[in-house]
């Protein structure tokens, strides 16, 4: 009871230390508890003229769809200019692949043109 007491009797070092511990764990527990996701996006899919479906990619729960955009269009030129752009997330990779052939047909029927975007290669700079 004592230690309570002088947490809130005007011991500012205590009260900060108590403080940064709670946080400290609040902190880890929340990191160790995202799961591990999937994600595609696919540009253009209103109207397209081209549809983009990107790769699948893994991510975690604690990236944001704003942030997954952003990568998105970093990484895949062809979606920079693109007004609609959407992020799908699945828990399992296989339903991810099984959701961009599904994409890829349906745009197919619309007749409209579907790129099946690759992730771009790395190149290795030392090996030269």
């Amino acid at each position: 009871m004592d230690r309570v007491n002088s947490m809130w009797s005007g011991d500012p070092g205590g009260m900060v230390r108590n403080l940064v511990t709670v946080l400290l764990l609040l902190a880890a527990t929340t990191a160790s508890a995202q799961k591990a996701i999937w994600s595609h996006a696919v540009g253009n899919w209103r109207n397209g003229p081209v549809v983009y479906i990107t790769p699948l990619i893994e991510t975690t729960e604690a990236v944001t769809t704003p942030q997954l955009l952003a990568d998105y269009r970093l990484f895949f030129p062809e979606l920079r200019d693109v007004v609609d752009l959407d992020v799908l997330r699945f828990a399992t990779p296989e339903e991810g692949n099984d959701s961009r052939k599904v994409l890829k047909a349906k745009y197919d029927m619309r007749k409209l043109e579907v790129v099946m975007l690759e992730l771009p290669v790395i190149e290795d700079r030392k090996a030269e």
